[in-house]
């Protein structure tokens, strides 16, 4: 279990930049993943991301690292934006398939207070017993579904997804940042918190902001997407958020830092 978790977290740290590239399995070809190949050697190039989340279509056909990076295979999904309910999702994949392909983690998805509440966090915890008998981290990815989207920004509701994950079996947890006492959620999650990207940032500077906000907060990282893949200057981003991530850099700082990297690239 260390072991895996050293491929995901860096050493100096104790922190993680995760990039999510799983989107395509429910949203289809967004900006920025159409060719998901592209995107990925563009951003892996850099060598500053330290784990990747995605699919096993992506794993087989996409993805073509330079270097050894952690690998976090998402096993949950079943449902797309087409279909009548986004949250309903299942078990796609198994613990051992992520170990066949050399995963570091495996990710499952599980929707509070949705229709799928239920299904979604008991699915998460069969995989959390086979994960122990492996020793594989398990990442829950917390969802809330149309229903409750109002209560992204309540920390009240993050904190009860985030501490009903872990409860569950989750070694890690994904879920949104909120701007107010968001360490709250952090201190009654017993598994280190990383936040997703939610919803697409107006402006680079929003991403920034948001990302040091969560890693002042006590958030041990970030799992998110599109908020650096479909930004204008994605690898300059990457730079910026990886100084917030791992070098402690302020916002101004990290300004500074993609204001230069966008001059290079």
């Amino acid at each position: 279990m260390q072991i895996r978790l050293r491929r995901i977290f860096r050493r100096e740290s104790g922190r993680s930049l995760i990039m999510a590239v799983d989107h395509g399995m429910a949203l289809g070809p967004l900006t920025g993943l159409v060719d998901i190949k592209d995107t990925i050697s563009r951003l892996d190039a850099t060598g500053m991301v330290d784990a990747w989340l995605l699919t096993k279509g992506t794993f087989h056909y996409a993805f073509n690292p330079r270097g050894c990076p952690g690998v976090i295979l998402r096993i949950s999904g079943g449902a797309t934006i087409a279909g009548p309910e986004l949250t309903r999702e299942g078990l796609t994949g198994t613990v051992e398939e992520g170990l066949a392909l050399g995963a570091d983690g495996v990710a499952v998805s599980a929707f509070i207070g949705s229709p799928y509440e239920h299904e979604t966090l008991v699915n998460l915890a069969r995989v959390a017993g086979e994960c122990r008998r492996w020793n594989m981290p398990l990442l829950g990815v917390v969802g809330v579904g149309k229903i409750n989207e109002d209560k992204k920004q309540d920390p009240r509701f993050i904190a009860l997804g985030a501490r009903a994950a872990a409860e569950h079996g989750a070694d890690l947890v994904k879920t949104y940042y909120t701007e107010r006492d968001f360490d709250r959620v952090v201190a009654g999650c017993p598994v280190p918190v990383l936040i997703a990207g939610g919803p697409k940032c107006e402006t680079d500077l929003d991403t920034l902001k948001m990302v040091h906000g969560a890693i002042q907060g006590g958030a041990r990282g970030i799992v998110m997407g599109r908020n650096i893949w479909q930004s204008p200057h994605p690898e300059a981003l990457l730079a910026a958020v990886e100084g917030i991530i791992h070098r402690d850099l302020g916002v101004n700082e990290a300004f500074e830092l993609l204001q230069e990297c966008k001059k290079i690239r």
